[in-house]
């Protein structure tokens, strides 16, 4: 019997192969490389929505001692918050100059700024850069954004009363240096403090943004009305 014939394969067959398979190989790396570098984009794009969300500072303030208030629920005492910005300047030139740069932006903060020739002069120092500002002034809380490390937010209050001559009945307070919270010391200041005194809450600034959050209540004070008793007592003197 004769011997079959092999089918004859064409010399440059598997040269062809080894292209082929070279070729869908370079695909498949290609292919890789692509989904690493999407993933490391998206990597990155999630590092930075996480970095402007994280918490630059978080800050303690004073609520607002509570009003007291007639039986017809006139005020008769309440309080006014004002703060006041100081900063910190740091005993590093480089550092100081940045965050000079930062906060000479601020109109409102030009007039307590140093000037540049005379920063060196101001190293280690306190600097009040804005005093008796209505609590929701955008400026304070842009700077702590941008330098948020050196720059210290004092709560100042202000007891106010619609008449002069209720002092003596309704008293005095004072604020306490180490919680920075009003306490009266006299009269229905005194008698109704439990009530009327705040407490502290605390406010977290966001990272290159100008958006805070406000953790808990803010620990206001309550309020009073006077009883009848009392407003007699206010009609005979």
């Amino acid at each position: 019997m004769d011997k079959l014939d092999r089918p004859h394969t064409p010399p440059d067959f598997f040269k062809r192969l080894q292209i082929i398979s070279a070729f869908f190989c370079a695909l498949a790396v290609i292919f890789v490389l692509r989904l690493c570098t999407t993933a490391v984009i998206k990597s990155a794009e999630r590092q930075k929505i996480l970095e402007r969300l994280r918490v630059a500072t978080t800050l303690k303030i004073p609520g607002c001692r509570g009003k007291i208030l007639d039986r017809q629920g006139n005020i008769l005492a309440w309080t006014e918050r004002q703060m006041e910005l100081v900063w910190h300047v740091p005993q590093n030139y480089s550092q100081a100059e940045f965050e000079w740069a930062e906060l000479i932006r601020f109109n409102s903060f030009v007039p307590s700024m140093p000037h540049i020739t005379r920063l060196t002069d101001y190293l280690g120092q306190d600097i009040k850069l804005c005093s008796n500002q209505p609590f929701s002034t955008p400026e304070i809380w842009n700077a702590i954004q941008l330098v948020s490390e050196h720059l210290e937010c004092h709560a100042t209050f202000k007891r106010c009363l619609s008449n002069p001559d209720l002092k003596q009945m309704i008293g005095e307070t004072a604020v306490n240096p180490e919680t920075n919270i009003e306490e009266g010391i006299s009269g229905l200041e005194l008698e109704y403090d439990r009530q009327l005194r705040a407490g502290l809450f605390e406010i977290q600034l966001l990272n290159n943004s100008y958006r805070a959050i406000l953790l808990g209540d803010k620990a206001d004070g309550n309020d009073i009305r006077l009883n009848a008793i009392y407003l007699f007592q206010m009609s005979n003197e």
